[in-house]
């Protein structure tokens, strides 16, 4: 079986199989002839301690090993023992956090078996109590543990016995330091020399800078699309997966896919971070107790200056929050902010930069749904401007029932408005929500009529909105179809003046339309006929030049006929039911009433309405109409005295 073959059936890493191929170990016979005569592929080139751990696990799967010839006592040398009792408490603690580095990149079952076996207590001390200067201790003393883990729990032992023989050696602190930053990374990603001076500037930026140019925290192909794709080098803007797919000649969905995998695992394998001594809040002028870390233009400058690199700002986000995880919270979409920006995911914000933000704060409020609130209201059509308090908007997005935690949020949540959405807060405290429409051409002549203050002709409408908007309007034209076309505005006949609509409820004598649409809108609301005297005071209290004969004519010659004229000057609408006597008076009624006046010569006016609203079964109020109609006709006439004559 070659070693291809293995890689793609068997359960050994890429990096395994680049130690194998490198070294010139083609097959499974090769590579079980190394085993036997060694033991151990350590001395491989370029080879580290999980890549030791597959390819030990993978030939004792092919050899039948005997796991008891790994269960050995450890048997380290006394004078070990004694180096370990005389050591200095700076060597203690480098020991203790190489142990504590190493510890946590064991298997859950080894890491599980041996926490358990020495009680949780994982320090030098106890472990040389309990492991090292025990003769009679075994691995198989340690209970629930196979072979691949007493192999695993074996390795990690002699690497804790060799830093050990290491360390006794260095007094220094900043050397032990090194020393173990040194053994750590060296172990953690195969790399066989690491730089001196990159170990002792004890800087996380430019470890992370030597790492990815040794293809070490992706592989080499990987590596490849996360220094192309993604915003990690300023100056060097991000390929999208079309240029990236050309470059590397492989299809697009493929580099989507790496892309992918990039994001998915970017923070666990920069987890290696949080080991290593760099004091950057000294270093970049961090402020230990802040609440808020933005990795701003100047602040960049610094750390690439300081460090000889060249990251953006947005992944030397991502490198101080893996260094200090346990204080801070990462706001922003990891997605959104490293990849260049191609289109917008719905539903929620599209970030632009990365916060790091204190955890507590985190608990106290939830930064989340505010920004995509925020971004939901600002997508809106925002036909008008508004505002809200802006420590009561605030309130909304708090995790606990507690306002007096709003202050605390306030200054952050200004900071994130600020560089997501350009936002201020106004001299009042509010955020304001600004119109995001196109101003219509209504809403121009709207606010004309606001100044004009009384119904005005499209002249006048026209000359103000090109005096304080020039070249808005095409023509008056333009200006005439919009106004007829708005339900804010009323027009008065054919004038061709105009108004608004809500003056009809605020000014005395406002009321739009044609005087048609006048009558109909009060017969509209009545149960019986109205005489077209009444018709015609409605219609003075909005139009002054009109008479009855005018109305009675327009009326007439309705297209739609949905008016009615009935005896004596009454009008009611077509389709309506009346039940009124006034539908049913006498054609002649008139010629009844002088006939009347004239044989008593001269007559009393109320006299002869009561007499006749009796006669008939009206109204007086309605019998008025009808002889004012009469006396407006000239068929009888009145004194001063208010009597009727022929």
């Amino acid at each position: 079986m070659t070693i291809k073959e293995i890689y793609h059936s068997e359960d050994i890493s890429v990096r395994s199989f680049n130690v194998c191929n490198n070294n010139n170990l083609k097959d499974l016979n090769a590579v079980l002839k190394h085993y036997r005569d060694y033991q151990t592929f350590d001395n491989l080139r370029n080879c580290g301690r999980k890549s030791n751990e597959e390819l030990t696990a993978l030939c004792l799967k092919y050899l039948n090993f005997d796991s008891s010839l790994l269960a050995e006592p450890l048997r380290p040398e006394k004078k070990l023992i004694s180096t370990i009792s005389n050591f200095t408490r700076t060597q203690r603690e480098i020991v203790n956090s190489f142990i504590e580095i190493n510890a946590n990149n064991l298997s859950n079952r080894s890491k599980n078996a041996i926490t358990s076996f020495l009680n949780g207590n994982l320090k030098i001390r106890n472990i040389n109590d309990r492991i090292l200067s025990n003769d009679k201790f075994n691995f198989q003393d340690i209970k629930n543990v196979g072979a691949k883990t007493v192999i695993e729990l074996k390795f990690f032992f002699d690497s804790i016995i060799d830093f050990i023989e290491k360390v006794e050696k260095v007094d220094n602190k900043n050397d032990l330091v090194v020393l173990r930053n040194r053994f750590f990374i060296e172990q953690t990603f195969s790399i066989s020399s690491i730089p001196n001076e990159i170990l002792e500037s004890l800087s996380i930026f430019s470890l992370v800078d030597f790492l990815i140019y040794k293809d070490s925290i992706f592989d080499k192909n990987e590596n490849i699309i996360f220094k192309k794709a993604f915003k990690i080098y300023e100056s060097k803007p991000a390929l999208i997966v079309d240029e990236m797919a050309k470059e590397l000649n492989i299809s697009g969905e493929r580099v989507r896919q790496i892309r992918k995998g990039i994001l998915e695992n970017l923070f666990s394998n920069l987890q290696f971070l949080r080991y290593i001594d760099d004091d950057i809040y000294q270093k970049y002028y961090l402020d230990p107790h802040q609440q808020l870390i933005i990795v701003d233009e100047d602040l960049n400058k610094l750390i690439n200056q300081t460090n000889n690199t060249n990251f953006t700002a947005e992944f030397n986000s991502i490198l101080i929050y893996s260094y200090i995880p346990d204080k801070f919270e990462l706001l922003g979409n990891t997605e959104d902010v490293l990849q260049p920006k191609t289109f917008n995911s719905r539903g929620r914000h599209n970030w632009d930069n990365f916060y790091l933000v204190k955890q507590e704060l985190t608990y106290l409020f939830d930064f989340n749904n505010f920004v995509d609130d925020l971004d939901k209201r600002l997508n809106e059509r925002i036909e008008e401007t508004y505002w809200f308090d802006f420590k009561s908007y605030l309130s909304n997005f708090i995790k606990i029932e507690d306002i007096t935690i709003i202050p605390l949020i306030l200054p952050f949540a200004e900071k994130i408005i600020n560089k997501e959405f350009d936002l201020t807060i106004d001299l009042n405290d509010n955020i304001v929500f600004k119109r995001n429409t196109v101003k219509q051409l209504s809403e121009f002549a709207i606010e004309a009529l606001e100044k004009l203050c009384i119904p005005s002709n499209i002249e006048e409408i026209y000359k103000l909105i090109e005096k304080d908007f020039p070249e808005t309007i095409k023509n008056k034209e333009a200006l005439r179809g919009s106004l007829q076309r708005t339900p804010e505005i009323i027009y008065f006949g054919r004038s061709s003046t105009y108004g608004l609509k809500k003056w009809e409820t605020e000014k005395e004598g406002i009321k739009g339309g044609t005087i048609k649409n006048i009558i109909l809108d009060y017969l509209e609301d009545k149960n019986y006929p109205i005489h077209i005297l009444e018709l015609v005071n409605e219609v003075h209290r909005y139009r002054e030049e009109t008479n009855s004969k005018n109305i009675k004519t327009n009326l007439k010659l309705d297209p739609k006929n949905q008016f009615i004229i009935f005896n004596q000057g009454f009008v009611g609408l077509n389709g309506k039911s009346y039940n009124s006597k006034l539908c049913n008076l006498p054609k002649y009624l008139g010629k009844t009433i002088t006939y009347y006046i004239k044989q008593n010569h001269i007559i009393n006016r109320l006299y002869v309405e009561k007499y006749f609203s009796k006669q008939l079964g009206i109204s007086l109020e309605d019998m008025k109409y009808i002889i004012e109609h009469l006396i407006e006709q000239k068929f009888i006439e009145i004194d001063n005295q208010n009597n009727l004559t022929i």
